[in-house]
């Protein structure tokens, strides 16, 4: 027996004595009979499966949300999930005029927003990248990486931070995103749009549903067009999407929901503005270093089908199958330094041609019982997915520049150096089980524990690289309510990711284990709910050069630190919102190396061990209060605080310690509502991550946005 076996057959033999000797002192409670849970106000007992358990119904989700689904699969009330979740309903994110994911996760505690090239979302959760240590979902199902995820269609964005390997496999090292999109309803109504803002931007959306007599069958059609100018020279982008849903009541037990949605983005990357030394490159902000043959195109189909049935009181059925493709041609410029011999920018050009195709299928079910005095929500399920990855990417030189005074001369595209690329052509098949179960004794005890065994075949035709890996990842929570409104919880869980394509020597899968804690109190008063969080996230083998210049499974990063959240509707038409972290993340074993010289090259291999980890802020606090004035208008406004953050491993150069704010405003007439946002009222001159360590980008300067939104 293998040692993941080993761990599997320990954590289902933890599970059977948690469910049947924890029971005996609470059988007295076994004629208990369960109440039903909606979504958005989920009681402290075990769900009974409906058809419509599962599904968040649009216009019910309130700005203070109760409830998530990205822990269990399941609906399960905040107050009883022993886990500090993220959530950001769509009455928010709209009043914030919020366009792509990352935008709405300024309201969720630990997560630092930065940009990456301007071409993709891109943020850091407790300290660690969503590039390598996140897992981005939509409705439950991965998608692949990466593009700006737009919010068009969303009614909410959940976020699981940790280890997310239990229910979602390899890859989620630091956590999980998911965004749950709007699905046809069993009405008839028509909703459309204008925006138009600072700097050319202009915008169109539409949400168009409509429904048989007796409501079984329903169509809903979402649309965006986005014409996307920027303070920035020459950074301009368009988006377009459309998200055609169906759904089918065949009975009152049973739903088909069918999506179809196409996502077409083109952006000019951004590489920024070059650090010279302490400072940034003391020119305009405006600036650009850029080729003029740099650009981004990408197309994104995603493809769904979900079924769900129930047979029983306790038993319901569902399935999943899902298909994502992505085909992203890139080209872009990238910095790599200053040549000390003649003061001149280096550059190179980098062609990327990728083509990545995602399918799988989720057939689980889910189960309500007792055993004794224990009562189980119980959810097991089978995954299966294929995914393809077809790239080649080109490495050329571009003509050094002035770093205070670029002058472009490229008209055509360079000469890629031989052997300077790379090139794949990789294909991996994942069979993985999982189950997790939600166990309730008494009134006061709450145990959530889960696993999901991966077993990955992966095969690499462009290396001749071939592994086989299997990987058991389990989560443990637990939660105690001494009073209604206030709940103790720990969790513990473990996630992996495949071991890197660079590494040499013995592969190793990247491992991720996460100790949280916490207390959650409610104030019904005020219709409030606070969290205090404490956590310490490590994540080991990282695969990075050591003293010898071999890429070695040899690094670690550690995050430590705590959180605290706090939404409230005191009275209808008013909200507050407020999250603070504190967050020490730390490279605990690292490496890096870095060009000296170009021509001879000239690396260096330097211990950044004791480091700050780059782009971990200490500090994030952020706000936001608005309030309903009268039936027609109303008003908002926040602020944000991040503490100065490193750009790189290195600890040279820091990006300053900002705050900022936004505002809005809007008007009720009729069926229509005028709206204003305000962005950077101050206008603060503050930088984002630029690309690695030589590089950062200026953001965005106040911006105004009016729109105006119409239902029919």
């Amino acid at each position: 027996m293998g040692i993941e076996q080993r761990s599997l057959f320990k954590f289902l033999a933890a599970w059977i004595v948690v469910s049947f000797v924890v029971q005996v002192p609470f059988l007295g409670a076994q004629d208990e009979e369960p109440r039903q849970d909606d979504p958005e106000n989920v009681s402290g007992s075990v769900p009974r499966p409906t058809v419509t358990e599962y599904v968040f119904v649009e216009g019910s989700l309130p700005y203070v949300p109760t409830a998530n689904t990205i822990v269990s699969k399941l609906p399960l009330a905040l107050r009883w999930t022993p886990n500090n979740i993220g959530i950001v309903t769509a009455p928010l994110f709209r009043e914030q005029y919020d366009r792509v994911v990352s935008e709405s996760l300024v309201n969720v505690s630990n997560v630092n927003i930065q940009t990456q090239n301007g071409v993709h979302d891109f943020f850091y959760i407790r300290g660690f990248d969503s590039l390598s240590s996140g897992l981005m979902l939509t409705d439950g199902a991965a998608e692949p990486e990466a593009t700006f995820y737009q919010l068009y269609n969303v009614e909410r964005v959940e976020v699981l931070k940790g280890p997310a390997g239990f229910l979602y496999g390899s890859n989620p090292l630091a956590g999980a995103v998911n965004l749950v999109r709007k699905q046809p309803t069993p009405i008839n109504g028509l909703d459309f749009g204008a925006t138009f803002g600072s700097y050319d931007n202009y915008e169109g959306t539409f949400d168009w549903n409509v429904s048989t007599a007796d409501g079984s069958k329903s169509f809903r059609l979402n649309g965006l067009f986005r014409d996307q100018g920027s303070y920035r020279d020459g950074k301009q982008g368009r988006t377009k999407a459309i998200n055609p849903a169906f759904s089918w009541q065949f009975d009152e037990t049973g739903r088909v929901n069918v999506n179809f949605e196409y996502l077409g983005a083109d952006f000019t990357p951004d590489s920024g503005i070059p650090v010279l030394g302490d400072n940034v490159a003391s020119v305009d902000r405006q600036t650009s270093y850029q080729s003029p043959l740099d650009s981004s195109e990408q197309d994104v189909l995603r493809f769904q089908v979900d079924f769900e049935k129930v047979l029983s009181p306790s038993v319901t059925i569902r399935n999943k199958f899902y298909r994502r493709d992505l085909d992203w041609v890139s080209n872009g410029t990238l910095f790599n330094g200053v040549d000390p011999r003649v003061g001149l920018l280096v550059r190179t050009f980098l062609e990327l041609d990728d083509r990545q195709a995602l399918t799988g299928n989720q057939l689980e079910a889910i189960f309500s019982f007792d055993t004794g005095g224990l009562r189980h929500s119980l959810l097991t399920g089978f995954e299966v997915t294929h995914l393809t990855d077809l790239f080649t990417l080109d490495v050329s030189l571009l003509a050094s520049v002035n770093p205070l005074d670029p002058t472009e001369g490229i008209d055509s595209t360079p000469f890629p150096l031989p052997g300077a690329g790379f090139a794949g052509d990789a294909r991996s098949l994942v069979a993985a089980p999982y189950v997790i179960d939600q166990l309730q004794f008494g009134e006061m005890f709450h145990v959530l524990i889960g696993g999901r065994l991966d077993n990955i075949d992966f095969e690499d035709q462009a290396s001749g690289r071939e592994t086989n890996d299997s990987e058991f990842s389990p989560m443990v929570g637990l939660l105690a309510s001494p009073h209604p409104e206030l709940s103790i919880y720990a969790n513990y869980s473990r996630s992996f990711a495949p071991p890197s394509a660079r590494a040499v020597g013995e592969l190793m899968p990247e491992r991720s284990t996460q100790y949280e804690a916490g207390v959650k109190k409610g104030f019904s008063s005020i219709s409030a709910e606070a969290t205090f969080a404490v956590y310490q996230l490590e994540r080991d083998n990282i695969a990075i050069p050591d003293d010898n210049g071999f890429t070695q499974q040899i690094g670690n990063q550690r995050s430590r630190g705590f959180e605290v959240d706090f939404a409230a509707e005191p009275v209808r038409g008013a909200r507050a919102f407020f999250s603070y972290a504190f967050n020490d993340s730390e490279l605990t074993n690292f490496a890096e190396s870095f060009l000296v010289a170009v021509n001879p090259p000239i690396l260096f291999v330097v211990d950044r061990t004791g480091n700050r980890a780059a782009f971990a802020p200490k500090h994030i606090l952020n706000f936001w209060l608005s309030k309903d004035l009268s039936e027609n208008w109303g008003i908002g406004g926040g602020g944000r605080f991040v503490s100065d953050q490193f750009i790189a491993e290195d600890n040279a150069f820091a990006i300053d310690a900002v705050m900022t704010f936004d505002a809005m405003a809007y008007y009720d007439f009729g069926t229509a509502r005028l709206r204003l946002n305000l962005r950077n009222l101050t206008n603060r001159e503050y930088f984002l991550r630029g690309f690695g360590a030589t590089s950062v980008i200026p953001a965005p300067p106040f911006t105004a946005y009016l729109g105006v939104d119409f239902r029919l």
